[in-house]
């Protein structure tokens, strides 16, 4: 008679955007198989937007996730401007960029302090926290509130941004607002390197140590940024944004409703930490000196280091935040748009989203969408994330199941998935 193993499961991931799961057999000689349960329903973004106007496509897809609306918004957009052939004033760029980073900021806060820290801490969640670490979930939501309110200003809400629009945005704040954004950013900057000297201190498990390939955007100019034309793997490949489908392939699972991808054949990462292996020589200033001094910790080999890398990037993009309003307000005033000649074409952006490496490809056809492929940072991990739930799992598959339930939770939170982001790329 064949064996029979029941599974080790966890039918929802806590603390992680969307809903998923996972599921680990343990036979008589160790770990049988393990499968993240992605079980949000398939929803057809792609699709959706098939044969709309560009305007009206544009604003379908930061419906896509409120984590991250503005990510997809921006990445949409410079697709379409891309596939029209317009290209927008640095001016624009630079506070495209401020928006951009004002849900870097946003996310990161709610991951590390909310999502993550409970964990270490000894807590089911943030809220039973608030006792005895009130400075944490103080700095936390001053945090949030900071990049929400930076969204909020140059993106006209917090989520699902509609401010930023083809050619620019459709208002523009006013010269005090910029400079008290300025201000609070200077003032959050102090928070950020707690943050990321608190997260020095959390361990880094050893369990699921080892090589990983790295895939992130290769900046434009000379700033580490969330911008790029290409995108850079740790194997030292370099290769054009139109190119993505070459490099990397994605394919059906059957235990998900989110596709996995492999890149050159081998699941790969991306996010913060793939960020600092292919660009750390573009950082600057204390975000560029608390590395030095830490690179010991901002492991390429460990996803646990992800969660120190975000925290290095709060203090790096609140710094790049000041600075790219900086580059804005030596060029005040200016326009808030210019006109876009809608043209028949095919485009593709990628920029680096809270969670990684976001690509938009976007074909244009008298005025409407004719084509749309997008792929999120989650449906890029996923592979990867299972193969390192199944190493923790091999290490403790005979201890208590709720300990190896929690470990594989860490696993899963450390990549910081957005699982409602991951499950919209099957086609109609």
């Amino acid at each position: 008679m064949k064996n029979v193993y029941l599974p080790i499961t966890v039918d929802h991931i806590a603390r992680v955007e969307g809903k998923g799961g996972v599921e680990i057999v343990v036979g008589d000689d160790g770990v049988k198989e393990v499968k993240l349960n992605i079980i949000e329903g398939p929803r057809f973004f792609e699709a959706i937007t098939v044969g709309k106007k560009l305007d009206e496509a544009l604003a379908v897809y930061p419906r896509i996730c409120s984590f991250c609306s503005a990510a997809h918004k921006l990445t949409a957009v410079e697709a379409a401007e891309k596939a029209v052939g317009f290209a927008p004033r640095d001016e624009i760029q630079a506070l495209r960029e401020v928006l951009y980073i004002g849900d870097m900021i946003e996310s990161h806060a709610l991951h590390l302090y909310l999502l993550v820290l409970p964990d270490y801490l000894g807590y089911s969640g943030p809220l039973h926290m608030v006792e005895e670490y009130k400075k944490e979930i103080n700095i936390a939501l001053e945090l949030k509130n900071l990049g929400s309110w930076i969204m909020d200003v140059l993106g006209s809400r917090a989520i699902h941004q509609e401010n930023a629009v083809l050619g620019g945005f459709g208002k523009l704040p006013n010269r005090a607002t910029l400079e008290d954004m300025k201000r609070k950013l200077k003032e959050a900057l102090p928070k950020a390197e707690y943050t990321f000297e608190l997260f020095t201190k959390l361990e880094q498990y050893e369990e699921v140590e080892g090589p990983i390939t790295h895939l992130a955007v290769k900046p434009k100019g000379n700033a580490y940024g969330i911008y790029g034309d290409a995108i850079k793997a740790s194997d030292g490949n370099e290769f054009p944004s139109e190119d993505y489908k070459k490099h990397i392939k994605e394919f059906v699972v059957e235990h998900s409703f989110a596709k996995h991808s492999h890149y050159h054949g081998r699941p790969f990462m991306v996010g913060a930490i793939s960020r600092l292996v292919n660009n750390s020589n573009l950082l600057y200033g204390k975000a560029g000196e608390l590395y030095e001094g830490h690179k010991d910790l901002l492991r390429p080999t460990n996803p646990f280091a992800n969660n120190l890398a975000q925290a290095l990037e709060l203090v790096y993009f609140t710094e790049r935040a000041i600075d790219l309003i900086d580059e804005a307000l030596a060029k005040w005033p200016f326009k808030a748009r210019d006109e876009v000649e809608i043209r028949d074409g095919f485009g593709v952006s990628t920029t680096e989203a809270p969670r990684g490496v976001l690509v938009y490809a976007l074909k244009v056809e008298n005025g409407r969408v004719s084509y749309a492929d997008i792929i999120t940072p989650t449906a890029f991990n996923l592979a990867m994330m299972e193969q390192h739930v199944r190493m923790m799992a091999e290490k403790h598959y005979n201890d208590d199941p709720e300990r190896l339930k929690l470990l594989a939770e860490m696993v899963v939170r450390a990549y910081d998935p957005c699982i409602s982001c991951s499950v919209h790329v099957a086609r109609l």
